[in-house]
């Protein structure tokens, strides 16, 4: 006696392909899922990073603006009490361990503030930014090549003429 194969029907066969397609999908997600997500914290670190330089330009903004419009012996003085509030403010510095550097120059010349009139006053701001996320992740893959991605420096200039 001959055994007869018992053939599925189409439906049935539609059923068996779409449990085999949900696994395929589940399969390409696991594998995707952890590059996926280090796009969104890269951009999400960036946007932190961006927002950092802003804030650090903004200050060296305001700090060469205060320098052009104060006179006298305590101009120095003003303008890194206000530089240091700012940073405070914005939460980019602790008055324990401030973070942001300050350089103030004189017509380019760095090492102070100009006194006189028709002189151009600048201040730099130099800040230590350190990626959370994205600077572990970049020196495991360096595998000890001895560099560190987790901290970059931003740096704005803001230069004046005082009228």
């Amino acid at each position: 006696m001959r055994m007869r194969k018992r053939r599925h029907s189409t439906r049935q066969q539609a059923v068996y392909q779409r449990r085999r397609d949900r696994g395929q999908s589940m399969v390409e997600f696991v594998l995707l899922l952890p590059l996926l997500l280090a796009i969104v914290f890269a951009i999400i670190e960036f946007a932190i990073a961006w927002r950092t330089y802003q804030i650090i330009t903004n200050v060296a903004r305001e700090g060469a603006r205060l320098a052009v419009v104060t006179r006298g012996s305590a101009k120095a003085t003003t303008v890194q009490t206000r530089i240091d509030n700012l940073l405070t403010q914005s939460n980019l510095a602790s008055t324990s361990s401030p973070i942001a550097s300050v350089t103030y120059s004189c017509d380019g010349a760095p090492g102070g503030l100009c006194a006189s009139t028709g002189q151009s006053d600048g201040v730099q701001i130099d800040y230590d930014h350190t990626f959370v996320f994205l600077g572990p992740v970049l020196n495991l893959m360096c595998l000890g090549c001895g560099n560190s991605y987790a901290t970059i420096t931003l740096t704005s200039l803001s230069v004046m003429r005082t009228e």
